[in-house]
């Protein structure tokens, strides 16, 4: 009975182990802001997160009209409820004459909004060897649908 009982408090322990060590995993939509200055104020955006431990890794995804850009990210827990991630490599994009992509690093704190949970956090970046006008990522979780 003793060995069943540890067994099973193992097992538990586990299971909110795991679940606890993949809080950012999944997909997050949501806004990019962008400060006065930049080519528009705010964009749509995504991440697909895979944590593993403490690592994550992914891409995000930025839109507006019929531009975007789709960048391979990884990155880091800092605390139990904040990420730093860094944007790595662009994978695909389509932009307008004049408009470069912002290469971010973003630090993310995870908050509980009601049954919501929510990614909020400034980013800077870098684009073509200057300084990008920095701004704000807002981000809503969304579950998988069957």
């Amino acid at each position: 009975m003793t060995k069943l009982l540890l067994s099973l408090l193992l097992i538990g322990y586990c299971s909110v182990s795991t679940a606890a060590q993949s809080v950012f995993s999944g997909l997050w939509k949501g806004v990019i802001t962008q400060d006065e200055g930049g080519y528009r104020p705010q964009y749509n955006f995504e991440l697909y997160l895979q944590q593993k431990g403490s690592r994550i890794t992914g891409r995000s995804y930025a839109y507006v009209d019929k531009i975007y850009v789709v960048l391979e990210l990884r990155g880091e827990l800092l605390a139990h409820n904040k990420v730093r991630i860094t944007e790595t490599r662009i994978v695909d994009s389509r932009r307008v004459q004049g408009l470069g992509w912002c290469m971010k690093t973003y630090e993310l704190t995870i908050i509980r909004q009601g049954s919501k949970l929510q990614l909020k956090g400034p980013w800077v970046g870098m684009a073509d060897g200057a300084a990008c006008i920095p701004g704000m990522i807002i981000l809503t979780y969304k579950a998988a649908r069957a």
